[in-house]
């Protein structure tokens, strides 16, 4: 099994690859990219920015398959790519926060995301709804650090690892969490490398790594497809395929003309 762990954004998390190495099935191969080709910057975070990384990161994504990758991964909690990337591959496509809020649903009958900022939390609140997951909700709050701050070289790890424990803490006395995403996913990749202490003991409750949940449902997606031919997504409705005609020539006009940004500017 091969699976490309895609950061749609100009870096990868902080030790995720050494995490990842320690979850993934014996059978399973795993190359960790960013996007950095397409878009520079660290994080996305803003509006505009997660436009231009879903946008890179879809494509990323169509050439992974041609590669012969089985599945793929999104990693960032506000999944872009995602919805995109599910309308024109046959590969199974997961994504942090929605693999992440639907395991955390199944683990208890409340959770919490602890994330970076307000910007980041909203984006995350857009996408609860549209995964179902609201029912279960009980709060969204942030540690006060923005995506971009959050590398070792600029904020010590131990103190990104403190302040997560700290805002849980609140998301279970004062909010009825019974359940902790860790996310964005550099906050949860951090955590579970730092963090040594069981969660569940400190905080008292368990605390999900959006990135390994992500990564252990693709694994079961492939095994799903390969072995009882489930397919990655129904294409009844929502991922219907527009026709291969209209969709090649739409992909070989956009090879062949310029960016809007060279338009428009």
């Amino acid at each position: 099994m091969r699976i490309l762990v895609l950061a749609p954004f100009g870096s990868v998390e902080p030790h995720g690859k050494e995490n990842l190495q320690k979850a993934a099935r014996a059978d399973t191969e795993f190359n960790f990219e960013s996007i950095s080709k397409v878009f520079p910057l660290p994080y996305n975070t803003f509006i505009y920015n997660v436009l231009k990384c879903a946008d890179g990161a879809t494509e990323r994504i169509i050439k992974a398959e041609k590669e012969g990758y089985d599945a793929i991964v999104i990693s960032c909690m506000l999944d872009p790519g995602l919805i995109e990337a599910r309308a024109v591959v046959d590969i199974p496509v997961t994504a942090a926060f929605e693999s992440a809020a639907h395991l955390a649903c199944m683990m208890g009958r409340k959770y919490s995301v602890v994330s970076t900022d307000e910007i980041t939390v909203a984006g995350i609140d857009k996408l609860v709804d549209l995964y179902g997951v609201r029912q279960k909700l009980a709060s969204l709050r942030y540690i006060g650090v923005t995506a971009n701050k959050l590398y070792p070289e600029i904020t010590p790890s131990e103190e990104i690892a403190e302040r997560v424990v700290k805002v849980s803490k609140k998301c279970v006395e004062e909010d009825g969490a019974e359940v902790i995403i860790a996310g964005c996913t550099i906050i949860g990749a951090i955590f579970t490398y730092v963090f040594k202490k069981d969660p569940v003991e400190v905080i008292g409750v368990p605390v999900i790594d959006p990135q390994i949940v992500a990564f252990k449902t693709a694994e079961m997606l492939v095994d799903l497809q390969k072995k009882m031919n489930y397919p990655a997504v129904s294409r009844v409705g929502f991922w219907k395929k527009q026709p291969a005609e209209e969709y090649n020539n739409l992909r070989k006009w956009i090879k062949e003309h310029k960016s809007p940004l060279q338009y428009y500017i």
